[in-house]
């Protein structure tokens, strides 16, 4: 039992100085150590200081196109595979052979493109990263 207690404080201590909290414009995340975080105009950018791995979120107004228009635009802008839709009118494609992953929802009002470059070496982190994120 004081082994677990030990190993739970343990978990609590190092999740604490894991990561810091940023705030922005539309949304909040959970930055980690070893991250930096800005935000230029739309987009904020999460970059693993040993440029590793990368989260790039683009946030703005669709001005009367859909999310499948808009998908189907930044696929293109980035020579990317064909946007995928899910249950809930959200698309994924690909691009970099597969290096990048873009997702893109929204709806009328308002869109928001992530990408995340780094999976192999990095899934964990970003996913954590983007499991954080918190709208405003």
């Amino acid at each position: 039992m004081k082994r677990l207690f030990l190993f739970v404080i343990f978990l609590l201590i190092s999740s604490c100085s894991y990561a810091d909290i940023h705030d922005f414009r539309y949304f909040s995340l959970d930055v980690p150590d070893g991250w930096t975080a800005k935000e230029e105009g739309n987009v904020v950018t999460v970059a693993a200081d040993d440029k590793t791995g990368s989260l790039s979120i683009t946030t703005g107004n669709p001005e009367g196109r859909t999310i499948n228009d808009l998908a189907l635009s930044f696929s293109k802008e980035f020579n990317g595979t064909k946007p995928e839709s899910d249950d809930e009118g959200n698309y994924t494609f690909e691009f970099n052979n597969g290096v990048s992953q873009a997702s893109i929802t929204g709806d009328d009002d308002f869109f928001m493109l992530i990408i995340g470059t780094g999976f192999i070496n990095n899934a964990e982190t970003l996913g954590e990263i983007l499991s954080s994120l918190e709208m405003k």
